[in-house]
């Protein structure tokens, strides 16, 4: 295991959890005492009616038992110092008074005030008493359990929207160096299972642990006013119960981040299966696929079920240990009630045992939730983690906010590396690009064009040298007026599962329906929406499915023309169409570089003969850079780049 992991293992898994929300509870704290408080009148409700199972037992069930006496030589033992034992007596007292005076005040309301008084009178008035005193309490719990439960899911909620929005928030800082190398189901099992069981885990500790140990403090507190030696007994065989959880807790936040880690590789695979679903019936490989996601479905199962071999261990060794827990207090109580008298009336009894008995349940939900906290703490992990993505394309204090090309684009001595990589993809390259004119980028696959052009989009930020514009480094330009300056049409067009206007209008949201309508006229596909059911409103489907390659590609050069941008970077838009579908986007292209600086990624070289000039990349370095007429008559690489799409005699004329 990394050492790093160790470090995971070690720490708390309440501190883990704890870490990850903090900044969701810092400004919820008001309504966090407020759950805290809601839970101790909901825990007291809970607890309280045990109280009255003395006078139930000793005036209404039993009114004729005595107190029984002490042998004859004999005291009561006690083991508890005399103040504290009187306390505990005073208060049983001055609980039996107020219940005496309560059930007086019931007995003349129900019975006349003349007449012999009637013992059987007397016990039914002491039952109303009873049942009116839990009446009230019932009334009391239940409200304060709804505003429990209301409160502390609210609260809950509120903490995971708001964590979700941070992570989302934080994955879109994050540069294409990451998103380059990302998961895509990974991330998804991420922002969804993980999340979901965080938002368990919040929900289990705002209502189960703050609520059951209140719960288990009133129930104590009631057995210690019937018997407190007895309790004090109880007390030190309790922790017992907590040993399993304290050894077992690591060992399932363990087995829950493996456990979740192997849902997100099943995730990974489902999701490729179905964005690549035309290429896997294309192969005929339906059953591959299946077979491979059912291989990372039954990777998961087991180590999902290694995780919950380790909660079994917990609960039942929370059960054996609970069990024979109590029946060590029954056998040490009842011996120390007949040799110490303990013990002198039924009801004092009935009040212990009920109150300790209660505690189980309480116990056992605290060990759930605890369980809840450790599986979660490995979903907090995976979660953390993505927090701790370091973001390596940041606005800089102090940055300058442009407003114009300048004197244009200038790549001084750029290197870039992308992560694990074994050699730049960009080497020591220095280039400039001129305001106005149409700069073409040739070159094999993997020659460094397209890290180039997202060099120039700032999606990532050079290992060494740099990329400036106006004189400014694009490090100390604001990342907000840069993107403004330029728009991008990429070879593979990515529309929102929204309407052609809302997609047009994603390249300017203020853009009037008039302006959009413009756009979409220089992009020449206005004839085609007003063809289409509901126009400019019809919705476009998932990526733009609804619609052809050539249709989603002249739609996203609407939307980089309404941009009305500056600066244009293309990369070979047309090179994956029809030839019909390529002429009239090519048309549209026309139109769109009209008036602006264009970077164009060219892969069939005849789309880029009238470009101003053309830079040859080859391995990361600028190897020529000319007019097509000059790097022609020069004979090197473009010319043999050239001459393998044109050999001789074909239409193309040099």
């Amino acid at each position: 295991m990394a050492p790093a992991e160790r470090r995971a293992v070690k720490d708390s898994s309440f501190k883990k959890v704890y870490s990850l929300l903090r900044p969701e509870l810092r400004p919820r704290l008001g309504a966090l005492f407020g759950v805290l408080v809601l839970a101790a009148i909901t825990a007291f409700g809970e607890k309280a009616p045990l109280l009255l199972l003395k006078p139930l037992w000793d005036q209404v069930l039993f009114p004729a038992a005595e107190e029984a006496p002490a042998a004859e030589g004999e005291a009561a033992v006690r083991l508890l110092p005399g103040t504290f034992a009187q306390r505990i007596e005073d208060l049983q007292a001055g609980l039996m008074a107020s219940f005496e005076r309560l059930q007086g005040a019931v007995g003349r309301a129900c019975y006349p005030p003349a007449g012999p008084e009637d013992v059987d009178e007397r016990r039914i008035a002491a039952l109303l008493a009873v049942a009116l005193v839990i009446a009230a309490l019932t009334l009391v719990t239940a409200a304060s359990q709804y505003a429990l439960t209301w409160t502390s899911r609210r609260v809950a909620l509120g903490m995971l929207i708001d964590l979700r929005q941070r992570i989302a928030r934080h994955l879109m800082r994050l540069s294409m160096r990451y998103h380059g190398q990302r998961r895509f189901g990974d991330l998804l099992s991420r922002i969804g299972s993980d999340v979901s069981s965080t938002l368990s885990v919040v929900n289990t500790s705002l209502k189960d642990l703050t609520q059951q140990p209140l719960e288990i403090a009133g129930a104590l507190a009631v057995a210690a006013i019937a018997a407190p030696q007895a309790t004090a007994m109880a007390v030190v065989v309790l922790p017992l119960v907590a040993l399993p959880i304290a050894v077992l807790g690591r060992r399932v936040r363990k087995r829950s981040r493996k456990s979740l880690t192997k849902l997100g590789a099943s995730l990974e695979t489902l999701t490729q299966m179905f964005r690549g679903i035309r290429t896997v019936k294309a192969f005929r490989a339906e059953e591959r696929e299946l077979e491979r996601y059912r291989e990372s479905n039954a990777a998961y199962m087991k180590a999902s079920m290694r995780m919950v071999h380790a909660i079994a261990t917990i609960q039942s060794a929370t059960t054996l240990l609970s069990h024979m827990g109590f029946a060590l207090l029954v056998v040490g109580v009842g011996w120390a009630s007949i040799r110490l008298r303990w013990f002198t009336n039924g009801g004092d009894m009935l009040m212990f045992l009920a109150g300790i008995s209660m505690i189980y349940t309480n116990v056992r939900r605290i060990t759930n939730a605890v369980n809840g906290v450790q599986e979660s703490a490995g979903a907090a992990d995976r979660l953390q983690a993505l927090l701790d993505e370091p973001v390596d394309v940041a606005e800089r204090e102090g940055a300058v906010a442009i407003r114009s090309l300048g004197l244009g684009v200038r790549f001084e001595e750029v290197s870039f590396t992308y992560p694990g990589g074994e050699r730049p993809a960009i080497d020591r390259l220095s280039l400039e690009i001129r305001p106005g004119e149409t700069l073409a980028l040739v070159g094999r696959s993997g020659a460094g064009k397209t890290t180039l052009v997202d060099l120039i989009a700032r999606f990532v930020d050079p290992t060494e040298g740099r990329v400036s514009v106006g004189g400014h480094d694009l490090r100390e330009v604001s990342l907000d007026s840069w993107p403004a300056m330029y728009a991008l049409v990429g070879q593979v067009p990515f529309l929102f599962h929204a309407s052609v206007a809302e997609n047009i209008r994603y390249g300017r949201p203020g853009a009037s329906q008039a302006e959009i309508e413009a756009a979409a006229r220089a992009g020449n596909i206005h004839d085609f929406v007003l063809s289409l059911p509901k126009g400019y409103d019809t919705p476009v489907g998932d990526a733009g499915s609804r619609l052809s390659g050539g249709q989603r590609q002249r739609i996203t050069i609407a939307r980089a023309i309404l941009k009305g941008a500056p600066l244009l970077l293309l990369d070979e838009a047309t090179s994956a169409l029809d030839s019909e579908s390529e002429a009239e986007v090519q048309r549209a292209l026309e139109r769109l570089k009209e008036g602006r600086t264009v970077v164009v990624i060219a892969h069939r070289l005849s789309t880029i003969r009238n470009a101003d000039r053309i830079a040859v990349l080859d391995e990361g370095r600028l190897v020529e850079l000319g007019s097509h007429a000059e790097l022609i008559a020069r004979g090197g690489a473009y010319a043999r780049l050239h001459a393998v799409q044109f050999p001789a005699g074909s239409e193309v004329a040099v």
